[in-house]
């Protein structure tokens, strides 16, 4: 790898130790990912959880375990963001005071101010351990906060490579929890199962159905994911991961979902929407993939592959 066009953060955290070179992942088109969570980079400095008012301390594993840094091209320089890789977990359930459960996959738009992870990796006190907490929690749930415009711009060009490597470095995560040649599927994706009408299902199983036709053996029978190779996932097991977890029919559907978010990032997009309180764009400044809490059935492109924006990212990213 190209030391010249490593972002300087990442070569810093490499030269430091605190990542390897393998962790960080790139594309021909300058997007630069660090597959390796926030929560492991801390504990590298045995930092393992954070100061909260009342005394409390929380356990970086249980909130910074998900979120990843990224960094874009800005001309001479690098914008940096965060980006949620999360597995299906439990805590909620086990009693467990941790962020969220849902799986699926979140880019932030929002640029992450790196100074401060670096202040806290040089001096753990816990003045820079709240810092570092508010920086991350400015970034990926803060509302009122302002997209980066270099992030929007690679984003929202559809010739843009870094959702796919991102879908595909997800689908590698949630491979590695494989068990006995299979994962279990969301707990959301069986509540979409159990209340489908005998004899007609919607839209998501009717994909996965669709998938199991189309390979020559069952890949997804609504409650576990098989897998052969964890390693090496086949694009039907990637396909059945992403329809499970992101709601997505395929690569380019992902791809279209991220560039759709960022397109909508403009000052009209900023008026607050009646009775909602809050406006398209605070809803956009963070592409959220991930079956939540609703099904696939509305009328986003993203998720019709006869539609323009998946046409496209189909004709631009097919080889």
């Amino acid at each position: 790898m190209d030391i010249k066009q490593i972002p300087e953060i990442f070569f810093q955290l490499q030269s430091e130790g605190y990542i390897k070179e393998k962790d960080i992942l790139k594309t021909q088109d300058g997007f630069y990912f660090v597959y390796k969570s926030l929560a492991d980079i801390l504990l590298e400095k045995d930092v393992a959880d954070f100061p909260i008012p009342g005394g409390k301390r929380l356990l970086c594993s249980r909130f910074f375990d998900d979120w990843f840094l990224y960094a874009v091209s800005d001309k001479l320089e690098h914008a940096y963001g965060l980006l949620k890789l999360r597995e299906q977990e439990h805590d909620a359930q086990n009693g467990i005071f941790a962020d969220g459960d849902t799986p699926g996959v979140t880019i932030s738009f929002v640029s992450f101010e790196c100074e401060r992870l670096m202040e806290c990796l040089e001096d753990t006190s816990d003045e820079n351990r709240m810092k570092l907490d508010d920086e991350i929690n400015r970034v990926v749930a803060k509302r009122g906060q302002k997209h980066h415009k270099a992030i929007k711009r690679y984003f929202a060009d559809p010739k843009s490579k870094g959702s796919y490597l991102v879908a595909d470095s997800y689908i590698r995560k949630i491979c590695s929890f494989a068990k006995d040649g299979y994962i279990e599927v969301p707990e959301r994706y069986k509540e979409i199962v159990k209340g489908c009408s005998k004899g007609k299902l919607t839209k998501l199983p009717k994909l996965i159905e669709k998938l199991n036709l189309e390979s020559e053996r069952l890949i997804c029978d609504n409650e576990k994911i098989y897998i052969e190779n964890p390693k090496e996932p086949t694009e039907h097991e990637a396909l059945a991961i992403l329809m499970t977890h992101t709601g997505n029919s395929s690569f380019y559907s992902f791809a279209a979902e991220v560039e759709y978010h960022a397109k909508f990032l403009m000052p009209i997009a900023r008026i607050k929407i009646p009775l909602l309180g809050r406006s398209v764009y605070d809803s956009a400044i963070r592409a959220d993939m991930t079956i939540g809490e609703t099904e696939m059935e509305g009328p986003a492109p993203f998720y019709n592959p006869k539609s323009k924006i998946v046409k496209r990212q189909c004709a631009l990213h097919k080889k």
